[in-house]
């Protein structure tokens, strides 16, 4: 079988590139995803779109985290998204408590961003939020069997925290989600495709 030729940006096949949804979101704050490395190649990976979409956004694989890197994380104030026994729920009421908009993510499937929240436990010493949206369903859900319909993927928790944050407003919520609404209309468009 021939290998199909993917996009250099957005690294979908051909025939389902998603560069033409894609309209750039400057963030004026810091924001680093660390990834599980099995999960930096996922077809349906959204730390990927978010990054397409913001470019100021670091990605940085499981693989390529160290001290220097924690070191340099720990200097922004940021809050770690990411929901534990211990963390609090973010809410416009309690965003003060804040030292920062700065965030980290664990981008991974639940068992893998947990794995790297206990390899690196100086993560456990940055304040640590989650978000709560009692109103809010994934979109995700339908190509991405492991989440459940209450459990955001990256892309959406990054989207709804910026808008929380009040560094987006709707129309770039909008923008940041485009890539994911697209893909997911590509992918149940071949799951209903007759054989």
């Amino acid at each position: 079988m021939a290998k199909r030729n993917h996009c250099p940006k957005c690294q979908r096949p051909q025939n389902q590139c998603l560069c033409h949804t894609i309209e750039q979101v400057p963030l004026e704050n810091r924001l680093i995803i660390l990834q599980d490395q099995k999960e930096s190649i996922h077809p349906f990976n959204t730390a990927r779109l978010a990054k397409l979409v913001s470019p100021e956004i670091e990605l940085v694989t499981s693989e390529n985290i160290n001290e220097e890197l924690i070191q340099e994380i720990k200097l922004l104030r940021p809050f770690l998204l990411f929901k534990n026994e211990g963390s609090i729920a973010l809410k416009s009421e309690n965003i003060h408590l804040l030292e920062s908009n700065n965030f980290i993510v664990l981008d991974g499937t639940w068992k893998k961003a947990r794995k790297i929240y206990h390899t690196w436990p100086q993560l456990s010493e940055l304040p640590c939020f989650h978000l709560e949206l009692s109103d809010q369903k994934t979109i995700y859900q339908s190509i991405r069997k492991s989440c459940g319909e209450t459990h955001l993927s990256t892309l959406e928790a990054i989207t709804e925290t910026l808008f929380m944050l009040g560094e987006i407003q709707e129309n770039q919520r909008n923008q940041l989600l485009a890539p994911l609404k697209e893909l997911i209309k590509q992918q149940e468009a071949f799951q209903h495709k007759p054989n």
